[in-house]
């Protein structure tokens, strides 16, 4: 197929994707990671060049048919985060790497975003985030009230549930960059892990198997010093390290999930079985704490470290 061809198709993949995901629900999650998936699998296939004329291609449709907040909302939220993936991993030799780039690339056009919509606004960057933070919030909340409204079946039960949601509407307030950055983080590595299933012998996703990834041991004692910060301080500094764990601490279970990948895999397990046993530890609770403490315990302890058989 001419290379052509693929970038337009891939264009207009991305932008019916991207017009489509108002519609999918609960399963949103899934067209978060399909539309960014056609651009950069072109990208892969193609080119780094072939990504950016893909977005661009799809974001000149949105603005066309959707206007300029929906073109802006593609190229910010998906565009380019295939652009800057793919990228990185054509010029980088680690997919980590290239995900922790590329993210930091999504933190800066975002920034920039607001920025610039602050000013067609004529309001300040800081002030315009909170009330975007605090309608979000407010939606949440609602949500939240409207699926427990009915288990409430006493007024004593109601003020509980107002309270709860209450308390998670602040805590939301003081964690919501960590959660933008946390959830843009596996967005990427999601978008890592199907560019890697997709690809078969087409490309290669540069780097170590994800059963032998590990963080960087320096990040640790970061986690470690935020630990000791949100337990023994108040204010802004806590709040500071609060968003710290909650970006680190996801990034110690994804290390405790390839330490169980890595388990897995010398057991020969089947693929049903291993994808059985990543739902299990991912979903019940108190099993991804304990994945987390393994991903943070692998730098010292070695968990993957074949043990000698005693005789």
């Amino acid at each position: 197929m001419p290379q052509i061809l693929i970038v337009i198709l891939g264009a207009l993949v991305s932008f019916v994707l991207f017009r489509a995901s108002g519609q999918f629900g609960p399963v949103a999650i899934v067209s978060n990671l399909l539309v960014p998936l056609v651009p950069a699998y072109v990208g892969m296939r193609v080119g780094p060049l072939a990504s950016v004329i893909a977005v661009l291609v799809a974001t000149l449709l949105a603005l066309v048919s959707m206007g300029l907040s929906s073109a802006c909302l593609y190229l910010l939220q998906f565009g380019v985060m295939a652009v800057a993936l793919v990228w990185f991993l054509r010029t980088t030799r680690r997919w980590d790497r290239a995900v922790a780039l590329a993210l930091l690339v999504m933190i800066v056009a975002t920034l920039l975003g607001l920025g610039g919509y602050a000013l067609l606004q004529g309001k300040g960057p800081i002030v315009l985030a909170g009330e975007i933070i605090n309608a979000e919030i407010a939606q949440a909340s609602a949500f939240m009230n409207s699926m427990f409204a009915d288990s409430a079946a006493t007024s004593a039960d109601a003020r509980e549930l107002k309270l709860a949601v209450e308390g998670m509407a602040d805590f939301m307030r003081q964690v919501y960059p960590g959660m933008v950055i946390l959830v843009s983080g596996l967005l990427l590595l999601g978008l890592t892990a199907l560019l890697k299933l997709v690809g078969r012998n087409r490309y290669q996703i540069p780097g170590p198997p994800f059963a032998e990834w590990k963080a960087p041991e320096q990040l640790v004692w970061i986690l470690i010093a935020s630990g000791f910060m949100v337990a023994l301080l108040t204010g802004m500094t806590r709040t500071v390290a609060l968003n710290l764990l909650v970006v680190l601490l996801p990034v110690y279970f994804v290390q405790g999930l390839a330490v169980i990948d890595c388990f897995f895999r010398r057991k020969a397990l089947s693929p049903a079985l291993r994808i059985l046993g990543y739902m299990l530890v991912t979903l019940v609770n108190p099993l991804p704490m304990f994945v987390t403490g393994i991903g943070v315990f692998d730098l010292w302890i070695d968990f993957r470290k074949p043990r000698e058989q005693k005789d």
